[in-house]
């Protein structure tokens, strides 16, 4: 970063970008040939997605980093579509939980079929699609999640092994000056403090580049903190804790007799009739135990 000292803030060029890079961006022939294989399939039966994950941070940062899965975003309506193509290629669907994740797995690699988050905040909608960029993964033709999208999908990944606070800023420092923030701040709605929060790490972190993030933004969100977050909650015994760490937070709920909304918002989402659809498809080879999908969503909290 030292050719950019002394600069004015301004969106960083491509090569620039690339200086950021972890590693050389490479996928082994073997897992490309599966990522392939999953991709030719559902492009070939017409079912819309988007790539997000650690691929969709190279492709908007140029910061590559060594992933085991492709991870794919549908809408919950087109998720059995995507299945039902995957398994006619020669991939074993399971159901992983039902909420939020199934997977595709061809040998020792696996694809994330991901349509919500873990911790039921929100299902994938036909914003991520619209917004999308196009690109080529595997050398087939893809689109990529929009950083504004993946930066709120983001917000509530707070576990003590996994913290995406650096792929936040990273995005914000390559894209800030070009991101819809009207959309970004409404897609947060509610949860507005999360992105309050990176916002000042982000001003923290890169005091040069400040005005990536317009003025309004702070402004505006900075309001909401003065006028709500003074002032305590009716209900003292809540936590939202879990809807960003479900691990962290555990003891709040099952020691401190804390209550949160996780289950409930879970509960709902698992109830909508377009993820009921997913639940009772006859796509799937393989179904996880009710309420095992634990070590899933660990990994990937919440999405």
């Amino acid at each position: 970063m030292s050719n950019l000292r002394g600069r004015r803030p301004r969106r960083l060029t491509a090569e620039e970008r690339k200086s950021l890079t972890h590693g050389d961006f490479w996928i082994p022939e073997e897992e490309r040939q599966v990522y392939k294989r999953a991709l030719d399939a559902i492009n070939a039966a017409g079912v819309p997605c988007v790539v997000a994950g650690a691929y969709a941070i190279y492709e908007h940062t140029g910061i590559y980093r060594k992933t085991k899965d492709l991870d794919l975003f549908f809408e919950p309506t087109a998720v059995v579509a995507a299945a039902r193509a995957l398994r006619a290629a020669g991939f074993v669907t399971r159901l992983e939980d039902a909420h939020w994740l199934a997977k595709a797995t061809f040998g020792e690699y696996f694809v994330d079929l991901i349509y919500g988050m873990g911790n039921g905040v929100a299902l994938i909608d036909e914003g991520w699609v619209r917004q999308s960029r196009p690109g080529i993964l595997a050398a087939m033709p893809v689109r990529f999640a929009p950083p504004e999208e993946l930066i709120w999908h983001r917000l509530f990944i707070s576990e003590r092994h996994r913290h995406d606070v650096a792929d936040i800023l990273h995005l914000i420092l390559c894209l800030g000056d070009t991101f819809d923030w009207e959309r970004l701040v409404r897609r947060v709605g509610p949860h507005w403090p999360l992105l309050l929060a990176q916002l000042l790490t982000f001003s923290y972190v890169y005091p040069g580049y400040r005005s990536n993030v317009p003025v309004w933004v702070y402004d505006q969100l900075l309001e909401r903190a003065r006028t709500e977050s003074t002032q305590d909650d009716a209900e003292m015994d809540f936590t939202r804790g879990p809807l960003i760490s479900r691990f962290s937070f555990t003891i709040d709920v099952r020691e401190w007799g804390f209550s949160d909304p996780r289950n409930d918002l879970v509960r709902e989402a698992r109830n909508r009739p377009e993820v009921r659809a997913i639940i009772d498809a006859d796509v799937w080879d393989e179904r996880a135990e009710e309420g095992s999908g634990g070590s899933t969503i660990e990994r990937l909290e919440p999405v």
